[in-house]
């Protein structure tokens, strides 16, 4: 029922500089602003993946090992505020198939949808973590994935913590 979790991005990005600027990726549900120094990623690929295939997906990176990635899920029921917490054991399922161990997510809310958090190492990129956020709007799931190594990840956590905090529903 619930969207894969993916990480392990392959990117190619492009683009210039100047302000900070609106994510609006296509098919997706949610908007935010990200600094500039991130480009759109125009080809997204990963090599571990969980649950349910994305109905869309976009992102922007610094560069292949460096991003933030959005997926939209489609759901077969409403998860809202109310009944979050009934999936709970869910979420965490799908999140530890792909962190490789058990995990327990804290409870969020970004841009007025609930959801759940989770900070989890990768094995590939070496020394690399992502910061997920699983969020629901109804039947629809975005999954936020930040991605990064430890040579970037003040830059990434500062473009994840952005985009979190200007989070809004389209």
């Amino acid at each position: 029922m619930l969207g894969a979790v993916a990480l392990i991005l392959g990117t190619a990005a492009c683009g210039g500089g100047g302000d900070d600027k609106t994510f609006k990726g296509e098919g997706i549900g949610i908007t935010f602003t990200y600094p500039s120094a991130f480009k759109r990623i125009h080809d997204v690929s990963f090599r571990v993946t969980a649950g349910a295939k994305a109905a869309a997906r976009a992102g922007v990176a610094l560069d292949a090992d460096n991003a933030i990635v959005v997926s939209r899920y489609d759901l077969r029921l409403a998860i809202k505020s109310a009944n979050l917490a009934q999936f709970k054991d869910e979420v965490d399922a799908v999140i530890a198939k792909v962190a490789g161990r058990p995990v327990s997510g804290g409870r969020v809310d970004y841009g007025g949808l609930p959801g759940y958090e989770y900070t989890i190492p990768l094995a590939n990129p070496a020394d690399g973590r992502s910061h997920l956020v699983v969020l629901f709007d109804e039947a629809k799931e975005d999954l936020i994935s930040c991605q990064s190594r430890p040579d970037k990840r003040d830059a990434v956590d500062a473009a994840c913590r952005q985009a979190l905090d200007t989070l809004r529903p389209k």
